[in-house]
């Protein structure tokens, strides 16, 4: 059963992929977010992203508006990381199917 997607969905809008190397990712989180929501709690979405199979750690730096994600390149292709910010639902839980641990 897939858990509750509503952090990706609801929060990706105000996200982008600040760097992005093989294995490693920083997603930033648009400073317009802060004002639209001032309660935004990036826990829930990055809880969901620790699930993933092949990532291997997780950090969030508030103060940068950043989260870290370090993982393993032969489980996680480094495109999939761009699909969930602009993907649809289906396609969004079909990747979180295939990759959830």
């Amino acid at each position: 059963m897939l858990p509750d997607l509503a952090p990706i969905l609801d929060q990706r809008r105000f996200l982008t992929i600040a760097h992005h190397v093989p294995g490693r990712i920083r997603i930033k989180f648009d400073m317009t977010a802060l004002a639209r929501l001032p309660n935004i709690d990036p826990a829930p979405f990055a809880d969901l992203i620790k699930r993933i199979r092949g990532v291997k750690t997780m950090r969030i730096n508030a103060a940068a508006l950043t989260l870290v994600v370090d993982y393993d390149c032969a489980e996680i292709p480094s495109p999939i990381w761009a699909r969930l910010l602009v993907a649809d639902k289906a396609e969004i839980e079909e990747i979180f199917a295939r990759r959830l641990s």
